[in-house]
């Protein structure tokens, strides 16, 4: 029977050390390193990536507040014209119905728009390579992983001494 050291829970990873080996899953896989094939572990946010994804959601943004705005032109120069034209009214009924087409989609777009959040991952190095283990920064207690990390570190550290 292996004896569990720590364990670590944030949303979407949950990592168990034991004196002998560290088993990770997330929501997609499930994988047990042993001790003495791992060289390092450290955490890195993945900063590029968050760029990406933050240009990426302000020019969606950007669009969509367009848009909103270009509907609410149409609005109001179909009630400018319904105001000035009186009794010619249906002329400018398409200028509302542009407008209606336009501006709900768009709002109904910009509701749903969600700003990116910094992802960090659990980096475990080994001699074959470098393995990413993601989780959310925001949803999780970036204190619990230092402290976690740092006892991998140590078992590390006592394990090769061995």
């Amino acid at each position: 029977m292996e004896n569990i050291l720590k364990t670590l829970e944030t949303e979407g990873l949950s990592i168990k050390l034991t004196d002998e080996k560290i088993f990770i899953n997330t929501a997609i896989s499930m994988e047990t390193f042993a001790l003495r094939s791992i060289d390092g572990i450290g955490v890195i946010d993945l900063v590029d990536q968050f760029n990406t994804e933050l240009d990426k959601y302000k020019l969606e943004k950007k669009g969509v507040i367009s848009g909103m705005i270009i509907a609410g032109f149409f609005a109001f120069f179909g009630i400018i014209g319904v105001i000035i034209a009186g009794f010619l009214w249906l002329f400018f009924l398409p200028f509302l119905l542009i407008c209606a087409i336009l501006f709900i989609p768009l709002y109904l777009k910009y509701q749903k728009l969600i700003q990116p959040t910094l992802k960090s991952a659990v980096r475990i190095m080994m001699a074959g390579g470098n393995r990413d283990f993601m989780f959310d920064k925001a949803h999780s207690n970036s204190m619990e992983v230092a402290e976690f990390v740092a006892k991998v570190e140590d078992t590390l550290t006592a394990f090769h001494k061995k």
